[in-house]
């Protein structure tokens, strides 16, 4: 999608498009827009590259998903049931239950932060994927410490926000 100008344009709008393209076995990088994926994806300003899921997801994959009632959502899987997948944001502690392989358009590959990019095959992301599945049941309790040391190495200043 690199002939495209940059400018905010709406999942919903791309759809056809996207699905298009990794159907033809190319990838696809968009910026993300949410905290839900926090500290691994911020809000606008890192990218992910997707590709055509090879089969059934894994635990750790991060699909871009369509939910029933039309939002895109991109989201680790943590587990699967009888139902389907069950999915969790990197900075959400609730699960999404029965997200299903017809619901899934493309599975993250790679994302670039800082404009470094880093590939799921990468061994320090592999071992992120892992601790911060690990640790979702104390997420609230580790990011609220990470916020508290964030605060004091800052003096108690709140960050300024870019843009």
């Amino acid at each position: 999608m690199s002939g495209l100008s940059q400018k905010n344009v709406r999942l919903a709008q791309l759809d056809p498009l996207i699905r298009q393209l990794l159907e033809a076995g190319q990838q696809v990088k968009f910026t993300p827009h949410g905290s839900s994926m926090l500290p691994m994806l911020r809000d606008g300003k890192d990218t992910v590259t997707l590709t055509k899921p090879q089969g059934k997801l894994k635990k750790y994959d991060i699909p871009l998903y369509q939910r029933p009632q039309g939002g895109y959502v991109l989201h680790r899987v943590v587990g699967k049931n009888q139902k389907g997948y069950i999915l969790c944001g990197d900075h959400q502690t609730a699960l999404e239950e029965g997200v299903t392989d017809h619901q899934v358009i493309g599975v993250v590959c790679a994302f670039t932060r800082k404009g470094k990019e880093y590939t799921v095959t990468q061994t320090g992301y592999r071992l992120y994927a892992r601790l911060w599945v690990a640790i979702r049941p104390l997420r609230r309790l580790v990011m609220g410490g990470l916020r508290r040391l964030a605060r004091l190495y800052t003096g108690g200043k709140k960050e300024k926000k870019d843009g």
